[in-house]
């Protein structure tokens, strides 16, 4: 119907421009053509025009502020170390306002996994380019009929510059107040004066958000030839008997990890080892590794590959501003604009990063000292590949916080599976008041079958085979019933490692290997904090400290003088502290945590992006933290177009990253 009334309008249009016209009139019999394709095109520009302002838009991601779920102009890379894909920042190497190119090049960057420094290599590897921002397509018809959802990814105008189109995710809705704390966010109503609860993810919205900490299918193959411990270790209680019926297989190829029936329940946890840059580079270079205990553990944090881009500046100390010698042939509209190449004056076996610190080239680095986020996060999921070999046996999944294990037990037999939260011997009643309770799952006799277990927003998740195992209560809680105030900390013993050892798989009498296993971790929203005495925050404060309290200092943050007289800044100090498991019950580093809140009222809606260390989203927004409903675009659809990978053939399409937006 609208096609057939555009016609008839375009008739009267074309046929009132003919009859001005001074050319001769066709022949009747005569076909038209040139009626007919002005007439097309003119269609076609009008119903173009209609589907971008009324059905969907194209947008092009611009930044990294909410990377990894979508990239802004990144590096797209395969860790020379460890061999996992990851990506990271390029946006420093464009201006914001205009994309021209900057004095800054990114040259480097650290893996998300094992935390190797990857050298990018412009001259030998055409994939080491930079790679523009992902192409999505928008839905602007999803708001016109429906209210925006909570954690929906959508497009809006810059409250305070509308030329500007931001995305990010939907946080807060109208008519609430909004806290931001511990990394989590809580809601309760603008009227009246109901409690905080806190802000669950749907399951689907769990695993589309979730980010890797740990994959045992990448492991550097020089750490484990040198000995270096794994991350995964047996864990049976008794310090004498900890490697009761686990046999685990370690080596370059692969990793498993076989338990034979036992008739008490032993795990296999996880142990959060980070090996710094320093160490990294010295060991490469031939040197020897730290020694370091099996058993020894930090905190897992908010660390993101992402944001770990070394950037050098001025780019000209070690590049050449030239362009392209292909350009010359092609027309000028085509033609390739200048872009920093490596000097000729670099040796061919440098790398950028090699030359600019051997030139004392000016580095900036995304994280300072350690290769580590400065936040710990105890929301935590659990992802196991496994081989069930016996036909009747208990497989057990057990994730920490706040000292408090989560457990499931699912009987190998009859697929049944338990769910209880444990304090100490104390079961807790957990579960709409009771201790524990009960669920089917598809998991019964021999089989491999893939295990997800997630503790995220106060919310128990387990799925067999990517199906979610439904419980006969509720699996959501209020941890602040357990664990108030200054309770709210990472726990550590020598009995029980706790949150040292956050993630774990074990059974009893059960026979099984694990062939692979993977530690994931929530996103953690950051309350940054306001600079003193003014309306600004800063890169620098995107921080639930208060950076300027001198943490380095304080014999109440840093419990050891030896370890405080070696300590430059207060972000060591944090390091320090998430290092030392035994620091963490006298410490009053986690009771330094602050918080933010907002209110938002009718037709008011709160962003924030997944990147929360790096998003200038309405936490930052001084004096108008809210987009107002008129402001707001659409909902995020799909990565329609990702960037092409430059070999082994040009443009080649990067079809895995070609999916919908969740």
């Amino acid at each position: 119907m609208v096609t057939a009334a555009f016609r008839r309008l375009l008739d009267s249009y074309i046929l009132a421009i003919m009859s001005t016209s001074t050319a001769l009139p066709l022949p009747q019999d005569r076909p038209q053509p040139t009626r007919e394709t002005v007439e097309s095109i003119i269609v076609a520009f009008i119903l173009a025009f209609l589907f971008r302002a009324f059905v969907a838009e194209a947008f092009v991601i611009p930044t990294g502020s909410m990377a990894p779920t979508l990239m802004g102009a990144h590096k797209d890379l395969s860790c020379v170390h460890c061999g996992m894909p990851y990506q990271a920042s390029a946006s420093a190497e464009f201006d914001s306002d205009t994309g021209a190119l900057t004095k800054q090049k990114t040259v480097a960057s650290m893996c998300a996994n094992c935390r190797g420094l990857n050298k990018y290599d412009f001259r030998h590897n055409p994939n080491h380019a930079t790679f523009s921002g992902d192409r999505i397509l928008v839905s602007k018809f999803d708001y016109v009929f429906s209210e925006p959802e909570r954690w929906d990814v959508f497009v809006f105008k810059y409250p305070r510059e509308a030329r500007m189109n931001y995305i990010k995710r939907l946080v807060g809705l109208p008519g609430e107040r909004l806290l931001i704390r511990e990394g989590d966010v809580y809601l309760s109503p603008l009227e009246g004066t109901a409690s905080w609860t806190i802000a669950r993810k749907p399951p689907h919205k769990i695993r589309a958000m979730r980010q890797i900490v740990f994959d045992t299918e990448h492991v550097p193959a020089k750490l484990i030839q040198a000995g270096w411990p794994g991350s995964w270790q047996p864990w049976g209680g008794d310090v004498d008997d900890r490697a009761s019926g686990w046999v685990i297989e370690r080596s370059p190829d692969r990793w498993t990890a076989r338990l034979r029936p036992t008739p008490q329940t032993t795990f296999l946890r996880y142990f959060h080892k980070v090996l710094d840059v320093p160490h990294w580079e010295a060991f490469i270079d031939g040197g020897t590794l730290p020694e370091i205990s099996p058993y020894h553990s930090r905190l897992i944090t908010d660390y993101l590959a992402y944001n770990s881009r070394i950037t050098v500046s001025p780019a000209d100390a070690i590049f050449d501003w030239k362009t392209p010698a292909w350009g010359r042939f092609l027309p000028s509209f085509l033609a390739p604009g200048p872009k920093w190449v490596l000097s000729e004056e670099v040796p061919e076996e440098k790398t950028a990063f090699d030359a600019a610190v051997e030139r004392g080239v000016p580095m900036a680095s995304g994280y300072a000292a350690l290769p580590d986020g400065l936040h710990w996060v105890g929301d935590l999921c659990g992802q196991f590949d496994v081989e069930v070999v016996s036909a009747e046996g208990t497989l057990v999944l057990d994730l920490v916080e706040f000292g408090i294990h989560y457990r499931v037990e699912i009987d190998v037999a009859s697929g049944e599976a338990k769910m209880v939260a444990l304090d100490g011997a104390r079961k807790l009643p957990l579960f709409e008041e009771n201790p524990e309770t009960t669920g089917r799952t598809t998991l019964r006799g021999p089989g491999r079958y893939c295990v997800e277990f997630a503790n995220f927003d106060d919310s128990l998740v387990l799925w067999i085979d990517g199906d979610v195992v439904h419980f006969d209560h509720s699996t959501e809680y209020d941890s602040r019933q357990f664990r108030p105030g200054d309770d709210r900390r990472p726990y550590w013993s020598e009995e029980d490692p706790l949150d040292a050892a956050p993630v774990g798989i074990g059974g009893r009498n059960i026979d099984m290997t694990v062939r692979r296993a993977r530690v994931y971790r929530d996103v953690y929203y950051i309350a940054i904090q306001r600079i003193a005495g003014s309306g600004q925050y800063s890169a620098l404060n995107y921080t639930d400290y208060d950076m300027r309290t001198n943490l380095a200092a304080r014999n109440d943050i840093v419990l050891d003088p030896q370890v405080r007289a070696q300590l430059h800044s207060d972000a060591e100090a944090v390091f320090a502290v998430y290092g030392q498991p035994q620091w963490w019950e006298q410490t009053k580093l986690f009771s330094l945590r602050g918080t933010r809140e907002f209110e938002l009222r009718e037709g008011e809606y709160f962003p924030m992006g997944d990147n929360s260390a790096e998003s200038s989203d309405a936490r930052a927004w001084v004096g108008h933290h809210y987009v107002e409903q008129r402001f707001l675009l659409g909902k995020a659809l799909l990565i329609f177009w990702p960037h092409t990978w430059n070999t082994p053939v040009p443009y080649t399409p990067n079809l895995q990253r070609m999916r919908l937006i969740r």
